[in-house]
């Protein structure tokens, strides 16, 4: 069996991307995986080992401790590995190991809000990408601004159908799922909350928001949850584990995709639209590039990055939900399940590094 090593900054189980990577391509590949234990509840998949590496000490040490152990996994010059861009460590282990089958994955540029951090970043991992033959990226307009696509493979984001019920619409449900960093997400409680107190009476609505940052946000939210009333409506839960999340989809019919308008969110496909569409939900998105290339008015509706434009999008939503039919906004999007992204991308393209 081929041997595949994968290398994730982010905990097992708690990026998507890499966790169905290795759910759909255990069958063929032995796969080992390594990452850092950031202290959430441990994930596991049949067939799939987990090296997990603390992070006490100084980040010095702690780049250290991570770069040793995953040198430790490759015991063999066949191993493709398969790495994250992961600031040091990435390109130690290519000039470490020069001989085994690299594969240098871009899942995002920087989304840092000051404009000299992003322009460092993004530089510097291109730079890197120098080192590396083989690199995939989230998308194509990512790889055109870092001025990369022309040695870059697509490798898209997707999403799996976490809840096959069919939506009614009768009432409304909101349902935000990702990070709460740099996202404006009370921007969303506040046209919310625009919406709840003109409307409230004629149709019952909620929302729940899953996720959390790393200044508090998830707190913050509640806080401003509780300010405005909206504590009975309004539930901000923080961070659950992507194996959690079935019950939410489930129960919940409007998806949120909110990212603020800016020149590097743009290019970035967002993960919980695709999970919302797959689900059945329309989504109420804002106005990206990548929003548009799926947001159709049969699917949802695109908005800008205001309160304002919140409530407006709620309107929208609320004017148009009883022509939504979820099995048809599931079904038209079923080349984004992530089993057809490894069928029919990620396995060809192994098969091609590992050929090479």
């Amino acid at each position: 069996m081929k041997k595949l090593l994968i290398i994730d900054y982010k905990q097992f189980g708690y990026h998507t991307g890499n966790f169905h990577h290795c759910k759909y391509l255990k069958e063929e590949y032995s796969i080992g995986f390594i990452c850092w234990d950031q202290g959430f509840p441990k994930i596991e998949i049949e067939g799939v080992v987990v090296i997990y590496v603390n992070r006490r000490g100084n980040i010095l040490l702690r780049a250290i401790r991570f770069l040793r152990l995953a040198l430790r996994e490759v015991k063999d010059k066949r191993t493709i590995i398969f790495i994250k861009y992961f600031k040091v460590v990435s390109l130690a282990m290519r000039l470490l190991k020069p001989h085994n089958f690299f594969i240098l994955d871009i899942r995002t540029g920087s989304v840092h809000k000051k404009q000299i951090y992003r322009r460092f970043y993004d530089a510097r991992m291109k730079f890197e990408t120098r080192f590396f033959k083989n690199v995939t990226v989230i998308s194509q307009s990512l790889a055109e601004k870092l001025k990369i696509a022309h040695k870059s493979h697509i490798l898209p984001l997707g999403a799996d159908i976490i809840s096959s019920t069919k939506k009614t619409f009768k009432s409304l449900h909101l349902l935000y799922v990702g990070t709460l960093l740099n996202r404006n997400i009370e921007v969303t409680v506040h046209g919310f909350k625009l919406f709840y107190d003109e409307f409230k009476e004629r149709i019952s609505i909620a929302y729940t928001i899953i996720g959390d940052g790393t200044n508090n946000e998830a707190q913050d939210l509640r806080g401003l949850v509780s300010k405005y009333g909206l504590s009975d409506v309004v539930k901000v839960t923080g961070l659950i584990p992507y194996t959690n999340l079935a019950p939410y989809y489930d129960t919940c019919n409007i998806g949120v995709s909110y990212v603020p308008l800016t020149d590097y969110y743009d290019c970035q496909p967002v993960t919980k639209t695709f999970e919302y569409l797959l689900s059945g939900m329309p989504v109420i998105a804002t106005n990206t590039s990548e929003n548009r290339a799926v947001i159709q008015n049969k699917n949802g509706v695109l908005i800008g990055e205001t309160a304002d434009d919140f409530y407006v999008g709620l309107k929208t939503i609320s004017k148009n939900r009883m022509s939504f039919d979820s099995d048809n906004i599931r079904f038209s999007k079923l080349d984004y399940k992530w089993e057809n992204i490894v069928e029919n991308n990620l396995k060809p393209y192994l098969y091609k590094v590992f050929r090479s």
